[in-house]
């Protein structure tokens, strides 16, 4: 089920792996109100969000899927 919404786009950043130093992790945060979100992305929506200025506003795309419960990025306008 795709959702739009507005949001405030808090930062990306980068992050090693736990169990896995190795692997590479990029996550994406934004904001609306009071409630928070956090998607995982690939290395190239990761350089391609990063030129974002942190807590600037703008419209994102979602993926949810009500089975899992999982919301995937599809887009950040």
């Amino acid at each position: 089920m795709k959702l739009q919404g507005e949001f405030k786009f808090l930062g990306i950043e980068k992050r090693q792996g736990f169990k896995d130093p190795s692997q590479t992790f990029y996550v994406v945060g934004f904001a609306q109100g009071l409630d928070s979100l956090r998607c995982y992305v690939n290395a190239e929506d990761y350089g391609r969000y990063s030129v974002l200025e942190p807590y600037s506003d703008v419209a994102v795309e979602l993926d949810y899927n009500p089975v899992s419960g999982k919301v995937a990025l599809l887009d950040i306008t």
